[in-house]
């Protein structure tokens, strides 16, 4: 259906629930195919908390298994609400927030702490048991450095600024809660934070941690005096699907001493999944960088919420960057920003090492937005 995109309405009575959803039923009568899926949910408060947590930094390479020094420790403030639209109605309890986490990673000498800014996804997996899902930026105070002996000891990583990203699952406090119990919560732990080879070294941090969690503050959904409760109104999106042409360039450097370089890469995809929250994403790959040409087919799977798709993709070169590179996966986030175009973050690597980060543009032919209706 060409109506799409999250739509709204605020109710504050009865009567006025009623004429919402003869009004909303009317606009879905004015879908031309198919049929869209609605959803009614209850606003819910804002909720803040904080987590004190302790673990270790994972020896993922053996040359970090001697740079630690200690047990890593975390605090972490968070800020999350009840999501709306697209996942809202194809799960129950979806929530979505923006966390800042300070960690001392357990290699004082060699990494330092280190800070992160993340937007995340809870989702629910049964009853207050969660998983989370993050990316944002960090920061590491300690970095690989030519200029001095101490420097070159530093081997971990070559960047102060990196990318980051955090995966958990545990028992969250309760956004509505009445009994004191649930206004705390345990959550276990895997914060990352790398720079896609953009800077070598680039052996990256993983710290494995559990976490205790508590409930600071709850911040009431906006409505009037008058209001006695309002309920929202999501309607999904139009369906996924049909091509998608691609444009970005990346940066990486292939050891510590030598120079950076640039990669040019362009592609064609095909989407497929309709309204799934889970869909699928076939198509080819040219890749350039200084004196080698590179050309691939990939295929994988796409985590969809409303305004960001997530591409998980495995490919296989056609013809080949390096002879030992046959095959590569990529990682992409898709963020929606107008009418038929998308913004393109890629994280390409060969196996577990990262090659290159990609920055571009992406559209869609016949310009076509999942939220058009809207603009």
């Amino acid at each position: 259906p060409k109506l799409s995109g999250t739509f709204g309405l605020v109710t504050r009575s009865t009567i006025q629930l009623k004429h919402g959803v003869i009004l909303g039923a009317f606009l879905l009568g004015m879908a031309p195919v198919d049929r869209v899926q609605v959803q009614t949910f209850h606003a819910e408060p804002a909720l803040w908390s904080a987590s004190v947590g302790a673990g270790c930094l994972v020896p993922h390479r053996s040359v970090i298994r001697g740079l630690i020094d200690g047990h890593a420790h975390s605090f972490e403030l968070s800020w999350s609400k009840k999501a709306a639209g697209y996942w809202a109605a194809h799960r129950q309890h979806p929530y979505w927030g923006l966390s800042l986490l300070a960690t001392e990673v357990g290699a004082s000498s060699h990494i330092g702490t280190q800070i992160t800014a993340l937007s995340h996804v809870d989702l629910t997996l049964h009853g207050r048991w969660s998983f989370r899902l993050g990316g944002g930026l960090g920061w590491t105070q300690k970095t690989w450095d030519s200029r001095t002996s101490q420097g070159r000891e530093r081997v971990v990583i070559g960047s102060a600024i990196n990318g980051a990203a955090q995966i958990g699952m545990g028992i969250l406090p309760d956004a509505q809660a009445t009994g004191w119990h649930r206004n705390l919560g345990v959550q276990l732990r895997l914060d990352h934070q790398s720079n896609a080879s953009f800077k070598q070294p680039n052996l990256g941090t993983n710290v494995v941690s559990l976490s205790l969690v508590a409930s600071l503050l709850r911040t009431a959904p906006l409505r009037t005096a008058a209001d006695s409760g309002f309920v929202t109104l999501a309607v999904l999106p139009a369906p996924t699907k049909g091509s998608y042409l691609f444009l970005g360039l990346g940066r990486r450097q292939p050891a510590p001493l030598e120079n950076q370089e640039n990669v040019l890469e362009c592609g064609y995809e095909y989407r497929v999944g309709g309204r799934s929250r889970i869909g699928y994403v076939a198509g080819g790959l040219l890749m350039a960088r200084p004196q080698n040409l590179g050309s691939s087919l990939h295929a994988g799977f796409q985590l969809r919420f409303t305004r960001v798709h997530i591409d998980l993709l495995h490919g296989r070169y056609l013809h080949r960057w390096q002879p030992e590179e046959n095959q590569y996966n990529r990682v992409v986030l898709n963020v929606h920003l107008n009418r038929g175009w998308w913004s393109r973050l890629v994280l390409h690597t060969h196996g577990f090492r990262a090659h290159h980060p990609t920055l571009g543009l992406a559209w869609v032919p016949g310009n076509r937005s999942p939220l058009y209706p809207l603009h």
